[in-house]
């Protein structure tokens, strides 16, 4: 059996092409992870019309896939330590890519919101364990920003999956989507088994005790709200629940939203991309503002960015060109926010609680992922103005500026006081 020792030593063999190896192949791997968690938001419009439903009865499908990816992250971390990283992402690359293959089989919304379910528990497993292959294969000053570098293919994967949307639903119909969208991550599978490096685990120098799991969550927990990182605990996760609501609103809702307001549905899918291209530039700005400035002001500038877009995008006398920049820069805020708040979570915990922070962070906003969508869906059922419902978005991401203030007071203290000559 393959040993630490083993795994260091195909390492340091040749370690550059090892590192890229590993970085591109997790990156195209979450790629088709956000094409596959698009795909429902950009069919919708086409599934509506195919069912013969309104597209607020796909609000449960919305629904159940924010909530499969929530219990997919969730069970990462223990699937992680039990069978290794390296099988886990292969396994759940093959799982989404398989169940999104039969996805066109279904024939109602209740068979649709069930499916989406589990292709979303492959989907929130594949993440976790593609940026821990990425990273333990780079050196360490260089992990968070490959962090980064692999969580960006999320944005990226959106944008494939607009673009494949508006091609592919106009030729051949939105299952047209599904039938892509499986085969692809199905075919990376096998080049996973073949190609992806084996990551250097440090697994066997964690205690014991720090592999309990959910035994442990409770004083997780009490460590996260423990004096010095109460305030700043809470604000984090308030902040990622409020931008992920927003985030994961407009992958699913935007391209119902844009119809509604008369555009065509090849542009009504582009939207998406659109919105996914806008985080995607952002994510590499940060990426490298962050070796420059606070992250915090960094997260308050891209904030600013999207309440600012949305708010725009809400009351503009729409023409494609106009609505076209605006929904790039709400990408840009809202899917840079969501990125950043893991950097936020690192900057503010020590070693010792950092891999806890992030995660409990991240679960704040999966969860937030799940109401913002279900709220949206409430309000299209109410047949609210498409214009009301896109500004009622902006509220969120306004009062997530509020949340980035204790954050923003602690850079204050730290900073150093110059003195007078």
């Amino acid at each position: 059996m393959t040993n630490i020792a083993d795994l260091n030593s195909g390492a340091d063999a040749n370690p550059r092409t090892m590192s890229w190896v590993a970085i591109v192949l997790s990156f195209v791997a979450v790629l088709l992870d956000g094409l596959d968690t698009s795909s429902i938001g950009v069919a919708a419009p086409a599934i509506a019309t195919d069912f013969k439903v309104s597209p607020a009865s796909l609000t449960a499908a919305f629904a159940t896939t924010s909530l499969g990816a929530v219990l997919g992250y969730l069970a990462s971390g223990s699937l992680v330590s039990r069978w290794q990283a390296r099988r886990v992402l292969i396994a759940s690359v093959a799982a989404f890519g398989g169940l999104s293959l039969v996805t066109p089989l279904v024939s109602s919304v209740e068979q649709l919101a069930a499916l989406r379910l589990v292709t979303a528990i492959g989907l929130g497993t594949a993440l976790p364990p593609a940026v821990a292959i990425a990273t333990t294969q780079c050196p360490r000053r260089l992990r968070e920003a490959v962090a980064v570098i692999v969580a960006t293919g999320m944005a990226a994967g959106g944008i494939l999956g607009g673009i494949l949307g508006a091609v592919l639903t106009a030729r051949f119909g939105w299952k047209s989507l599904f039938y892509v969208g499986g085969a692809l991550p199905l075919v990376f599978s096998i080049t996973l088994l073949l190609w992806l490096p084996r990551p250097i685990t440090e697994r066997d120098q964690t205690p014991a005790s720090e592999r309990k799991g959910f035994r442990r969550s409770l004083q997780l927990i009490r460590d996260l709200l423990a004096p010095g990182f109460a305030v700043r605990t809470v604000s984090l996760w308030i902040f990622s629940f409020l931008l992920f609501a927003d985030g994961y609103t407009l992958v699913f809702w935007l391209p119902s939203l844009l119809r509604k307001l008369g555009f065509s549905p090849e542009f009504s899918q582009l939207g998406v991309s659109l919105f996914s291209a806008g985080g995607f530039i952002a994510n590499i700005v940060v990426v490298l503002l962050v070796s420059r400035f606070p992250i915090t002001r960094v997260l308050l500038l891209a904030n600013m960015l999207a309440v600012v877009s949305a708010a725009g995008l809400a009351m503009h006398d729409l023409v494609p060109l106009g609505i076209s920049l605006l929904i790039v820069g709400t990408g840009a805020g809202l899917i840079s926010c969501s990125v950043g708040q893991s950097a936020l979570a690192v900057s503010i915990y020590p070693e010792s609680l950092r891999a806890q922070g992030v995660g409990f962070s991240a679960a704040a906003g999966r969860i937030g992922s799940i109401v913002g969508p279900a709220v949206a869906g409430l309000l299209v059922s109410m047949d609210l103005d498409p214009k009301s419902i896109l500004l009622t978005i902006t509220i969120p991401a306004f009062l997530s500026i509020f949340a980035l203030l204790p954050h923003l007071q602690r850079d204050e203290m730290r900073r150093p006081v110059r003195r007078p000559l």
